[in-house]
């Protein structure tokens, strides 16, 4: 009892400690930075922030949202099915969300480790003029965790994405593929209250060609999350709310593009703090779900104008989130969920998601 009691409270300050860390990071960061041009046609000294933010450090963000939601919600308390809470009852599973859902898919709970998957496609485009762009970013994430005696989740998550654009703003195309590594933690501090923290970090290797000119470099990527979350149960609905912060640092490596052209290298920096609520149904074996987020971005890089034309360079949007998950008679779980970022002027980012997941 003793050492559980320790252990609660090492990771307590485990979690402070990654919340300073990461809220450091982000007030370190220069509120400009330059990355490589895209486009060899406008040239390597041409600023491209807006357009890497929205085709190379959305994945980051959208990666460390989703593995962040999902283990807020593997730490809320439950005792059997459904959703029966207890304050000493043992941990009750979610199904991995979305981009900062956090959709209910409710295994029992008398399982120490868990298992869990999810494969997502991503649609994105930048739709400012002098840099249209647009494409698909794959991602899946595989999981594994453990709750502990005292319910303290620990776990790891691996990330593999792979990224195709069509630069059409230089009849060129880009394409990635990276894998992100992210050990997590979850607390649930009672029975309606959870906080978590994730670290991770990667690497991205980029391609471009546009106008006969190839380029290869690399991305080196960290990021981290610390979020706390809510959840109450009001006859068959559950009422959910999330609260997080996050930054993604992304280090473009130096390259030279096929026809000789030096490309220096660069940084793109994002933190953000989401806020969302979700409402959940429960119809038994499944579980239909709508929630809606707020983003806010406290840093990004600003998109410089070209040939004269200003990029919208909006710092805040919402994000609508509809699911349905599922839950079997015995240790798995899924679902699948839609969600779409809307109120960006110049930036798409829908997701279409299904996961699963199992007990044993």
């Amino acid at each position: 009892m003793q050492t559980s009691t320790y252990l609660r409270s090492a990771l307590k300050w485990a979690l402070a400690f990654a919340f300073i860390a990461t809220s450091g990071l982000a007030l370190s960061q220069s509120t400009t930075s330059t990355s490589p041009s895209l486009n060899p046609a406008l040239g390597s000294s041409n600023k491209q922030e807006g357009l890497a933010k929205s085709l190379i450090s959305s994945t980051g963000a959208n990666t460390a949202s989703s593995i962040g939601a999902s283990i807020g919600s593997f730490a809320g308390g439950g005792g059997g099915g459904g959703f029966n809470v207890t304050d000493a009852g043992p941990v009750q599973r979610f199904a991995l969300p979305g981009q900062g859902g956090t959709g209910l898919a409710a295994a029992p709970g008398d399982k120490v480790w868990n298992a869990w998957a999810s494969v997502a496609r991503s649609s994105i485009a930048y739709n400012f003029q002098p840099l249209q762009s647009s494409g698909n970013v794959d991602v899946l994430i595989v999981g594994v965790d453990r709750t502990l005696d005292n319910k303290v989740i620990v776990g790891l998550a691996i990330a593999g994405d792979s990224t195709s654009v069509n630069t059409q703003f230089n009849g060129g195309n880009m394409s990635g593929r990276g894998t992100t590594y992210s050990p997590y933690v979850a607390v649930p501090l009672n029975r309606n209250w959870t906080a978590d923290a994730t670290v991770g970090w990667g690497q991205t290797t980029v391609k471009t060609n546009a106008l006969g000119v190839s380029g290869e470099n690399k991305v080196d990527r960290t990021m981290g999350n610390v979020g706390v979350t809510y959840r109450a149960l009001v006859n068959q609905w559950m009422f959910t709310g999330r609260g997080a912060y996050l930054s993604v640092n992304d280090n473009l490596g130096a390259y030279t593009m096929s026809n000789g052209q030096f490309v220096a290298d660069g940084t793109v920096r994002i933190s953000q703090m989401r806020f969302g609520g979700q409402a959940t149904y429960n119809a038994g074996s499944v579980f239909p779900y709508v929630g809606a987020t707020y983003i806010y971005d406290l840093k990004a890089p600003n998109q410089a104008a070209v040939n004269g034309v200003s990029a919208a360079n909006d710092r805040d949007g919402v994000q609508g989130v509809l699911g349905l998950q599922f839950k079997s008679a015995g240790a798995l779980y899924g679902g699948i969920q839609y969600s779409s970022e809307m109120s960006r002027k110049q930036i798409k980012n829908d997701q279409l998601q299904l996961n699963i997941g199992a007990k044993f």
